[in-house]
């Protein structure tokens, strides 16, 4: 399956946190929202 960039908006508040989360536990910023994204459609169904 291929990545296809995106563009989204969100605070820069939630953002700055999002990355220090991420930066503390080793993770890039996109897969982790991959992760999240793909958690939340399996719950979805």
């Amino acid at each position: 399956m291929g990545r296809v960039p995106i563009t989204v908006t969100v605070d820069e508040e939630v953002l700055e946190e999002f990355k220090k989360v991420c930066e503390k536990n080793d993770i890039k910023i996109s897969t982790k929202i991959n992760s999240l994204m793909k958690e939340w459609l399996e719950r979805e169904k």
